[in-house]
């Protein structure tokens, strides 16, 4: 997802990139209560056939999923901020804060983009400044990247 505000009278704009999230954190747990559910069923009757071993393997193969669905959550919580000032262009990640942050000098920035080794693929978008380059919205879908390079375009030669 792209979001883009720009203020014409400065000439300053910010653009934040998100990934595309399929499910939210209460639909995840949801479907991870319907299986704790199902497996705790089957798990109570194996046991009462006598084969109650399956209770721990049960149990760490739901902490097991809880950690995937935790991980796979938080990478679709990840944020791109990427702000154009007068002198300045700002680039902040993190998940609910920002976490690490680049800065750039305006006037020395380049932003290309480099077109997919193999056909079907997207292609990336990168910053570089004096030599160092930082890819931009590698989590984003490909018409996500198309409408990324539409509004850097916009920014940078409006």
């Amino acid at each position: 997802m792209v979001e883009t505000s720009i203020d014409e009278n400065t000439g300053s704009a910010t653009i934040v990139l998100k990934p595309n999230n399929s499910a939210s954190w209460q639909l995840n747990m949801q479907i991870f209560g319907m299986l704790a559910i199902i497996l705790f069923s089957v798990s109570v009757y194996f046991s009462l056939l006598g084969l109650w071993m399956i209770f721990p393997f049960a149990g760490l193969e739901l902490v097991v999923l809880f950690y995937c669905l935790y991980l796979r959550v938080r990478a679709n919580n990840k944020t791109e901020v990427i702000t154009f000032d007068d002198s300045t262009v700002v680039v902040e990640r993190g998940v609910r804060q920002v976490e690490k942050s680049w800065k750039y000098h305006r006037m020395w920035t380049k932003i290309f983009v480099k077109k997919p080794l193999f056909h079907g693929h997207p292609k990336q978008i990168f910053i570089r400044s004096h030599g160092k380059e930082l890819e931009l919205g590698s989590f984003l879908n490909k018409q996500d990247k198309e409408t990324l390079i539409k509004k850097l375009e916009h920014i940078i030669y409006a």
